[in-house]
């Protein structure tokens, strides 16, 4: 398990800023509070002195970001 930030939502996925590298082509479960998504890391770069990962998921982002938003 490792710990993650929400850097960016987007219509495909969504980006995390974390402190480890990640493969290119992995699959990876992201748990939000009772949700979970599950994604293909589609790019994994440093960003300052962390690592920004881009995910493609299937599954409505959107939804699950206004839900925690309005709590």
């Amino acid at each position: 398990m490792i710990r993650a930030r929400l850097a960016n939502l987007s219509v495909h996925g969504l980006s995390l800023i974390l402190d480890k590298k990640l493969h290119v082509g992995s699959m990876v479960r992201v748990e939000w509070g009772t949700d979970a998504f599950v994604g293909e890391v589609v790019y994994c770069r440093v960003h300052g002195k962390e690592i920004m990962v881009g995910l493609k998921v299937e599954e409505s982002v959107y939804e699950t970001a206004k839900k925690y938003a309005s709590q």
